[in-house]
């Protein structure tokens, strides 16, 4: 596989009990980890806690070494300016390729952004060099 730009993002099970979430943020920063993106998605009896952080192989190990369910992904990360059609145009791209989006978020900066698009993972080198191909900058963990 050539080598091209993409995040690693942690997915964490979170049952929905009073302090889970703190547990898992807790033990985060005892090992000094500092967390980029937090997106947490429920429902009424579990959520879906993902994050983006420096070094992914580092909380994916603390998390599971201390019984949390979890897994590493592979996402896709996209430079953004703050203008009208900026999103879209990164949809329109991966749709005329036929290349579903399974969820998005955005990672917020000064002034412009990153948004970050899970696709399924046989189409995301396909996906990150079409978007280069079209002047998408895509990001790595090092932009972060």
């Amino acid at each position: 596989m050539a080598d091209f730009n993409y995040l690693e993002q942690l997915s964490i099970f979170v049952e929905n009990r009073s302090g889970e979430l703190y547990s898992i943020t807790a033990l985060l920063e005892q090992d000094n980890i500092s967390l980029l993106s937090v997106v947490l998605s429920d429902s009424s009896e579990f959520g879906i806690l993902r994050l983006l952080i420096k070094d992914t192989q580092q909380a994916y190990l603390l998390l599971i070494n201390n019984g949390f369910m979890a897994q590493r992904a592979k996402v896709i990360g996209v430079r953004i300016i703050n203008q009208v059609g900026s999103f879209n145009k990164v949809v329109k791209i991966l749709n005329g390729a036929n290349i579903d989006i399974r969820y998005t978020y955005t990672v917020n900066e000064k002034n412009d952004g990153i948004f970050v698009f899970k696709v399924d993972d046989d189409k995301i080198e396909k996906a990150v060099l079409l978007l280069e191909q079209n002047d998408v900058k895509t990001v790595n963990e090092n932009d972060l």
